[in-house]
């Protein structure tokens, strides 16, 4: 090898040591930024015979991506699910509660067979009537905590979509810069970080895929296959609250709904879930109650004719057909036994159409309703709930069914973060900065850059020996 093509071979040398130990310095520097890509320097061979650095790459595992931001999208649908019904479920109660609606309902049963075996203990009335008060009471308000559930939901709902779309954007603007050709080497790599990190945050929200054009844009998905980012153009999601319909640039992909090409995962599926299936049936099993209260009152009461209301009345008047939603809302005592407003307790022995008082010790009519309570009566099996059963099984049914879908959204939660945790760890592990691997490689630029140095003294000093002979 010549002088020169020594001296350059150290100078191309000592200028690659230079922006290796740059870009291992800025490695370290971001060793805790999550959404950071290790750099790596590609260094080859020269036609001059020296080196130089040919690119600066990411650490980039795509399937690790892909697989993390799945496992987000999943936790976040079904901790939406849970949250959204936590306090509707702890009102409700469980099988660990000392108060619930069955035991609510337990307790008026037991005080009408008491009032029965002592039709004419004043404080047995009393007692029933304050039962039957205050199973109605949770009625109204279940059904009241099912309603701002629902709200929420609907609000979370519309602040997802906005996210989402802000989001959209974002990326549409990314994308326009990536196309540009205006960004330098450093710059490209620290957008590429802002995008992961972006796309990260995007997976909490809703699932998607994505994949890059010829231009190196991305393009993103649903997970059913419709178009919401294409190029620098976005395609903004809404969500009709009549309807239930969400669309993207006028497509339908209404999570969970039959042939759409929509999304599953993710916060606003959860909350679409809630909004447009979940909290309605649980309505509806709550309204099945109250109907059925009001029905077998109804049909055990002699006193009444047609059309005059029972013991438990849609907010005053007799049951109607079909029956209007959020009849768990509505139910009322009537206000023929309350003596506060106007009537007597002791309609709730001879009948809620008794104009006069009856014997104190006919318990006729209270054993009518004993019996009503404790037999079958049908219910309406499009709500998810059991066909026939007495009022006490179908409270314990309804109960369990609710417990269980908040309980079991919960536990997939659980699971699908253990497994986001498990993928991002070994998508860190790939990605990641590892600080010690990142200090042998300073010692080793050092190394580089003292031979490289000591290259270029000895050359100089034989440059100069031969200057020194002429």
């Amino acid at each position: 090898m010549s002088l020169s093509a020594a001296l350059n071979a150290a100078r191309s040398g000592m200028s690659v040591t230079s922006r290796w130990a740059q870009t291992t310095s800025n490695n370290i520097a971001n060793a805790n930024n999550a959404s950071y890509a290790r750099r790596d320097p590609t260094i080859v061979t020269n036609s001059m015979g020296g080196v130089t650095i040919s690119e600066v790459t990411q650490a980039v595992n795509t399937s690790l991506d892909t697989m993390y931001r799945l496992e987000v999208s999943r936790t976040a649908t079904q901790d939406a699910i849970a949250t959204g019904l936590s306090l509707y479920t702890s009102q409700l109660g469980d099988t660990s509660s000392d108060v619930t609606l069955l035991t609510q309902l337990t307790d008026f049963q037991n005080s009408v067979s008491l009032m029965a075996a002592s039709p004419s203990d004043s404080a047995t009335q009393r007692a029933a009537l304050t039962d039957a008060q205050e199973l109605v009471q949770s009625l109204n308000s279940a059904s009241s905590s099912l309603t701002e559930a629902r709200a929420r939901a609907l609000s979370s709902a519309q602040n997802d979509v906005a996210s989402i779309n802000a989001t959209l954007s974002d990326l549409a603007e990314m994308n326009a810069q990536l196309s540009s050709g205006k960004l330098s080497e450093s710059q490209k790599l620290a957008l590429e970080d802002e995008i992961t990190a972006t796309l990260d945050g995007l997976a909490e929200k809703m699932d998607f895929t994505m994949r890059t054009d010829a231009k190196g844009r991305m393009e993103i998905y649903t997970t059913g296959g419709t178009a919401l980012l294409l190029g620098e153009t976005a395609e903004p999601l809404s969500f009709d609250a009549q309807t239930g319909v969400l669309s993207a640039g006028g497509i339908d992909i209404t999570p969970g709904a039959s042939g759409v090409r929509g999304i599953s995962e993710g916060s606003l599926a959860g909350q679409i879930t809630l909004y447009n299936d979940a909290i309605p049936e649980m309505s509806a099993q709550l309204d099945e109650v109250a109907r059925a209260l009001i029905s077998v009152f109804e049909g055990a009461d002699a006193s009444l004719a047609a059309g005059e209301a029972g013991l438990f009345t849609d907010a005053g008047s007799a049951l109607t057909d079909p029956v209007a939603a959020g009849l768990a809302g509505r139910i009322a005592v009537n206000s023929a036994v309350v003596p506060e407003e106007g009537g007597a307790v002791w309609r709730l022995r001879d009948g809620m159409s008794a104009t006069v008082e009856g014997s104190s010790n006919e318990a006729s009519q209270l054993n009518a309703f004993v019996d009503a309570m404790a037999s079958k009566t049908s219910f309406d099996a499009s709500v998810g709930l059991d066909e026939s059963a007495t009022l006490a099984d179908y409270m314990a049914g309804l109960i369990a069914s609710q417990n269980t879908t908040r309980a079991s959204a919960e536990t997939k939660a659980e699971t699908n973060a253990a497994a986001a945790m498990t993928v991002q760890e070994t998508r860190l592990g790939f990605m990641g900065v590892n600080v010690d691997d990142e200090l042998q490689q300073l010692v080793a630029i050092e190394q580089a850059y003292s031979a490289n140095a000591q290259v270029m003294t000895t050359v100089m000093s034989m440059l100069d020996t031969l200057l020194d002979a002429f």
